[in-house]
């Protein structure tokens, strides 16, 4: 597993016994994530999906992958970006998630995608398992990781390198954390 992978099972063995369906939340940035900051993607060419200050480039792969377990059942997609809703929306395909709901960054004790994240959850009680994949999460990962276990959340967190966002390791073990047999 990348070191910049962080999770805890909290929840697996009591889905199994009582077999009911789990709401997940997949919570996304898009900078440093989906966007390369250095334009290269370790999925291999990027494209160019529209303009937000400079020209957005992605890693078509990733963005299909991303689509695709964002209509698993029980998946619940977010951003949780500074982007604003009009700029994700004005990207072209096969930029992910046009009409997801996008949590707004709050002022708050810490870090404001922390606190905006928190407010968030205590909106939505019936998710129980959250992956957020952010490369602003590098450091706070482990205690975040911790603090989302004692609220009683099944939880991965992903820190991609900003330069090169999301691997393809990386997008093998959300996608087998989130699609796993529970």
């Amino acid at each position: 597993m990348p070191p910049s992978v962080h999770f805890n099972n909290l929840f697996v063995n009591n889905l199994l016994i009582y077999g009911r369906p789990v709401p997940t939340a997949l919570v996304l940035d898009v900078d440093g994530v989906l966007c390369p900051a250095s334009g290269f993607s370790p999925f291999g060419a990027t494209i160019e999906v529209g303009v937000a200050l400079r020209p957005v480039h992605v890693p078509l792969p990733l963005c299909a992958a991303l689509a695709d377990l964002a209509g698993s059942p029980d998946v619940t997609p977010v951003w949780l970006t500074s982007w604003l809703p009009r700029t994700r929306r004005a990207m072209r395909p096969p930029f992910p998630g046009p009409e997801w709901e996008q949590i707004e960054p709050e002022p708050g004790d810490g870090w404001p995608k922390w606190s905006a994240l928190n407010a968030w959850l205590a909106r939505h009680p019936e998710i129980t398992r959250l992956a957020w994949v952010d490369d602003d999460l590098a450091d706070r990962a482990p205690r975040y990781t911790e603090e989302l276990a004692d609220r009683g959340l099944d939880a991965l967190l992903i820190s991609p390198a900003t330069d090169h966002g999301m691997t393809p390791d990386h997008l093998a073990h959300l996608t087998h954390w989130l699609t796993q047999d529970l």
